[in-house]
């Protein structure tokens, strides 16, 4: 039976009608913003004294930004530039990303793996890329007993980020051992890592050994890069304008705690700096606000950022976001740098070594029938479990199109 179409049709209509409703609201929502944007452009002081204020009425709960003091020159409602001096000569850019085999309880043999990807760019330099590969198979001890063999996708995919960060950390490392040349390294993912108390200190150990060598040299970096991020922190940063600003109408405050508190009202950031910033150029820096990032200053890895409007085309607006840690937004110049370098890596609205890092990372399916026939092969024809589950082999005979049943 394949999908019918004729019977969506009427949830279509709902779908849409609802969409173009809500997008209304949202344009009005929008032009508040976009006049708090641009009134309090560069008022710092004003800013910090209504985020202190909403701070304190959510008893530290607000997840929101603050402008980093470092940049205090540089206003909200317009866009920086790459200049030409802050590019390098020569720089070697890391890009890291992973990809996984999830655990099938139905295949006659229970793993998963990992699969990441490392490309080594050598900006500026007549030399081809370095690439490579560190697969991890994970499987189940023979201690444990048949109800405990099971992997969930959650954990394979927390391992795999792990294993993401810990590989570039160590690559960026190595490689910074081996030049004076600035050493920046590029995840796909935020760096503001949620999980398990264990999960996030595994995290930042992997960001304190990129940070301890920055010590030393001070032209070393890793960052995050998010595309299409859905995050709305600078819009509730606005937002706590009116914290203490009275309606005339009712009488009441415009923003109470509660409403304060909700992190996302439907306008994200990159709506909102789709209309300030030219392709190329990146917001001012932020420093993020949530319960969080303060688990993060406390181990010295606060996590900061900026936007940035990927695109090459004149009338792009691919609104992407950069995450770093604090001690390297607290270097200007080499976040000028971290910028232009970025930006060079996007010729088509996206950093050429993310791109090549899935493609080396990715496996695809035949490299997932050869593994397992791999398997096999050293388990031997007889072994017990060399054989799929009756619901998987059901699946691969139905799904291989229509057959006859006698």
């Amino acid at each position: 039976m394949t999908l019918e179409y004729e019977k969506l049709l009427s949830q279509v209509k709902k779908m849409v009608d609802s969409a173009l409703a809500r997008q209304v609201k949202l344009a009005s929502q929008q032009e508040n913003i976009s006049e708090k944007i641009n009134t309090y452009a560069e008022d710092r002081k004003e800013l910090n004294r209504t985020l202190d204020l909403a701070l304190e009425s959510t008893d530290n709960k607000l997840y929101a930004a603050r402008p980093h003091p470092a940049y205090e020159l540089e206003p909200l409602n317009k866009g920086v530039s790459v200049k030409t001096k802050d590019l390098p000569e020569t720089a070697v850019i890391i890009g890291a990303d992973g990809s996984q085999i999830m655990p099938d309880r139905h295949a006659p043999f229970l793993y998963y793996l990992i699969n990441v990807g490392i490309i080594k760019y050598f900006h500026g330099a007549a030399k081809a890329p370095d690439i490579f590969t560190k697969p991890i198979l994970q499987f189940p001890d023979d201690s444990l007993d048949s109800n405990e063999l099971v992997f969930s996708s959650s954990e394979v995919s927390v391992a795999r980020d792990l294993e993401e960060i810990r590989t570039l950390s160590e690559a960026v490392c190595e490689e910074s051992n081996d030049t004076e040349d600035i050493v920046l390294g590029l995840l796909d993912q935020r760096l503001l890592y949620r999980g398990e108390t264990q999960v996030v200190y595994e995290w930042l150990k992997a960001l304190q050994k990129v940070e301890q060598r920055y010590e030393q040299n001070k032209s070393i970096g890793l960052v995050g890069f998010i595309t299409n991020p859905g995050t709305s922190v600078v819009i509730n940063m606005l937002r706590t304008l009116d914290v203490d600003r009275i309606n005339p109408d009712t009488g009441e405050f415009l923003l109470d705690p509660e409403t304060l508190m909700q992190s996302n009202i439907g306008i994200t950031d990159a709506t909102l700096f789709t209309d300030v910033l030219e392709p190329g150029q990146r917001t001012t820096v932020f420093t993020n606000i949530s319960e969080l990032n303060t688990r993060f200053g406390n181990r010295g890895q606060d996590i900061c950022f900026f936007y940035l409007n990927a695109s090459t085309n004149a009338r792009g607006r691919q609104i992407s976001r950069v995450d770093m840690p604090c001690w390297l937004a607290n270097d200007v110049n080499m976040v000028n740098q971290i910028h232009a370098l970025i930006y060079s890596q996007c010729k088509f609205d996206y950093p050429y070594v993310l791109t090549r890092a899935d493609e080396i990372a990715v496996i695809l399916q035949q490299d997932r029938e050869y593994f397992e026939n791999m398997i096999a092969m050293q388990m031997g024809s007889d072994f017990a479990l060399h054989r799929h589950s009756p619901k998987q082999i059901g699946k691969f005979n139905t799904r291989s199109g229509p057959s006859r049943y006698e």
